[in-house]
């Protein structure tokens, strides 16, 4: 039997499938009988820590509580060796003349595949519709004028790289559990997220249905905002088993909940599931501005969500936070200026007041320094796997030095130097995450705060998107909206960009 759960934002969908995952667990069910699988390995991992908190049960015990993309590792025995990674398209792309920078497989969210090869990313659209390299060409959904025969060349070196080198990718590895029927009996199985599978993940999913006692599946069809990368919102609607609408969110307060309303309902009746749900009680706050700028004082207190409909918006919105050095982090980037404070609090909190620090400490704090504060032959001495104090840096190792941090640490540059000075004055937590977090709309699924700014500003590609198809333009901002736990700030694009 299969059980479907709605769960609009907030409402805990995540949360209901692990109450389920109890109920069984406490009717005596051995959890290795049990499948979970989640989109994100944060998902996986919070299910885990939870049974193993609650019913004092170990990771091994669990061997099915993982993304259902990375089945494959369990099922089929291979390893994460084995799947292709950024250099092996880089070195494919190179033969075929195509320069590749990136491409990718986030097992973090979903397995998806991101490069910056259009040709790449076609030829793995494709394998996620279970169609030909040609029929997704002959589409034209593409946004790049592609080379056919580029294209077609690129698809069968892949091929032979894959036959040559024994390597894989996610799908390859559902297309073998799905074509081989290899899959293993459970007594219960769990899919979370379930509008963001693609059409062969679905076929895993059926696998998955044929071979369970019971599914449960979770998940939300207006919050379906992976099309792009194959997923399939069609296969969730025609599901077929109990339902039930999860009723009360958590998150979204009622001012925000009238907007995200408004949106949704911009898709026709036919193409989502009704849903009749409640916000919160908090009233919380929706605020309409034509530009960033006009926030720039309430960035001074608070946590934010800074959202951008792409990578090329959100790059617009990180160059405001850049020049008004207003202290940030990027999802999926290193935080230059945290990395630098980390050299800062190591040498001013901890070795300056008698901590030992550890080799790679050390030498953390002697990369911002020159040979006059540190002389390079004498730290090669030390030696890792080693503790170090300031009094035997400075006897035997070649620290000259114990200057404050501004004077100490001259490769720093006077740039970085007066950056981190404003922010300490500001009070700003260098050590810990910075309140204020860019990130696109795709890259937080499941991700709130108390105060979430959402551009209706497209790039071309979007405003391109948004006039073949509203209905999933309709579904990211929806999804962006309910990030929030109180507060939303709109701020309105001109002609051709999102309208409410």
């Amino acid at each position: 039997m299969t059980h479907i759960y709605f769960g609009p934002p907030g409402t805990g969908k995540t949360r209901k499938l692990i109450e389920k995952v109890e109920e069984y667990l406490n009717e005596g069910v051995d959890p290795e009988t049990i499948g979970f699988f989640t989109f994100s390995r944060n998902a996986a991992k919070e299910a885990r820590d939870r049974m193993k908190k609650k019913f004092g049960l170990s990771d091994d015990s669990m061997p099915y509580f993982r993304t259902l993309h990375s089945l494959g590792f369990e099922v089929l025995g291979y390893t994460p060796e084995m799947v292709m990674k950024s250099d092996d398209y880089k070195t494919i792309g190179k033969k075929c003349g195509i320069e590749v920078s990136y491409a990718s497989w986030d097992e973090d969210n979903g397995g998806i595949f991101t490069s910056d090869s259009p040709y790449l990313g076609l030829i793995n659209l494709s394998k996620s519709k279970n169609i030909s390299v040609e029929q997704q060409y002959n589409l034209g959904q593409h946004k790049e004028d592609l080379d056919s025969s580029v294209l077609y060349k690129l698809e069968r070196e892949i091929i032979n790289y894959k036959r040559d080198t024994k390597k894989i990718d996610f799908n390859d590895m559902i297309n073998q559990m799905v074509a081989k029927n290899v899959y293993r009996n459970f007594s219960v199985s769990f899919i979370d997220e379930a509008q963001d599978l693609s059409i062969v993940q679905w076929q895993l999913g059926g696998l998955i249905e044929k071979n369970s006692g019971s599914l449960y599946v979770a998940g939300d069809d207006d919050q379906c905002i992976y099309p792009w990368r194959g997923a399939d919102v069609k296969s969730f609607l025609n599901l077929k088993g109990t339902r039930e609408v999860l009723k009360t969110s958590w998150r979204v307060p009622q001012e925000v909940f009238n907007l995200a309303q408004k949106i949704i309902h911009k898709i026709p009746k036919n193409n989502r599931v009704k849903k009749d749900w409640e916000p919160k009680k908090e009233k919380g706050s929706v605020t309409e501005h034509y530009d960033i700028s006009e926030l720039q004082s309430k960035f001074k207190t608070g946590k934010w969500l800074i959202l951008g409909r792409d990578r090329w918006k959100l790059n617009e919105l990180e160059e405001f936070f850049k020049d008004h050095n207003i202290y940030y982090e990027r999802a999926k980037k290193n935080n230059p200026i945290k990395d630098k404070y980390r050299a800062v609090d190591l040498y001013e909190n901890k070795l300056k007041k008698g901590e030992a620090l550890s080799y790679e400490d050390c030498h953390e704090i002697k990369k911002k320094m020159l040979k006059n504060e540190w002389t390079p032959s004498l730290f090669k001495a030390m030696v890792p796997n080693k503790f170090y104090t300031m009094d035997m840096l400075k006897s035997s190792f070649g620290l000259k030095t114990s200057l404050p941090w501004q004077a100490a640490f001259t490769r720093m540059g006077e740039n970085d130097t007066n950056k981190i000075e404003d922010l300490i004055k500001r009070g700003e937590d260098l050590t810990n995450g910075a309140r204020i977090k860019l990130a696109t709309i795709h890259g937080v699924k499941g991700n709130e705060r108390d105060n979430v700014v959402l551009p209706f500003k497209l790039s071309k590609s979007c405003k391109d998107a948004y006039v073949a198809n509203p209905d999933d333009e309709h579904r990211v901002m929806y999804t962006g909206a309910t990030r929030t736990k109180n507060n939303l700030h709109i701020i309105h694009g001109g002609e051709g960009d999102y309208q409410i």
